[in-house]
Formats: structure tokens, C-alpha cells, sequence
């Protein structure tokens, strides 16, 4: 099944929660500067993540199932000037 996590193309599994996602970019992001600074004061990455528009809170990760073509964003904890 492929969805798109900000505009590229990834293959889950059939069946395959929101939590994979979740995962999937957390490892990928757990080095970058702004997620390490504000897990050590928080003890969370804050990450937004938003499905085919819609934000998609933790306690949801587990009961919300992928679907062929969707459209998943995630926003940085850090912004502003």
C-alpha cells in the first residue's frame, strides 16, 4: 500500500496503523538539533503529525489505520523568528 509522508512515496503493509508512521519518522528525526533540545526539557518531541489534513493525536496512533494514497505531514515543534 503506498502513502505519501511529505510528498514521497512510502510502502506499508496492508493493515498497517499510524503508529508505524509515527516511528518511523521519530527514528529519523531523533538527531536533528531542535527535536534533541526540546526532548531534553520536555521529555517529548512535540511533533504535529496531520493525516490527509486532519491532526492525528497520540492516543489515536494505535485505532487509526492507513489507506491506500494517503497524505501525511508532520510540523516541527520549533518555529517563529
Amino acid at each position: 500500500m503506498n502513502v505519501q509522508i511529505m510528498c514521497k512515496d512510502h510502502e506499508f503493509e496492508p493493515g498497517t496503523t499510524f503508529e508505524k508512521v509515527a516511528q518511523l519518522v521519530r527514528e529519523r528525526v531523533k538527531d536533528e538539533p531542535m527535536i534533541k533540545t526540546i526532548k531534553a526539557k520536555t521529555g517529548k518531541d512535540h511533533i504535529v503529525f496531520v493525516l490527509n489534513g486532519r491532526i492525528i493525536r497520540e492516543p489515536e496512533f494505535t485505532s487509526t489505520p492507513l489507506n491506500e494514497g494517503d497524505d501525511i505531514r508532520w510540523v516541527h515543534p520549533y518555529f517563529g523568528g
